[in-house]
């Protein structure tokens, strides 16, 4: 999986605050230099949860864990649908 610098990202974002990674570092996120792919879209859910909805960085450390768990739940979930599909396809 390839990794993509924090820099490079946040000028995708279009994001030219310094203080915004800073925040968030600040609040133990987004410590590596280079983030996988699914990183990456957290940091872009981060960022627009604090320019667009001015969510502080505590809030945001909350959303993402939140968003985290719902995804898990997700593909659990999907999972167990696919289970029950397949073993209603076998009787």
């Amino acid at each position: 999986m390839s990794r993509a610098r924090v820099e490079e990202i946040l000028r995708f974002l279009g994001v030219d605050d310094p203080e915004l990674l800073a925040l968030l570092r600040r609040e133990g996120l987004f410590l590596e230099d280079e983030l996988e792919a699914e990183e990456a879209e957290e940091l872009r859910v981060a960022t627009t949860l604090v320019r667009e909805l001015g969510v502080n960085a505590a809030g945001v450390e909350v959303a993402l864990h939140m968003r985290r768990r719902l995804l898990v739940l997700e593909r659990r979930m999907t999972a167990t649908l696919q289970q029950l599909l397949e073993e209603r396809g076998r009787r």
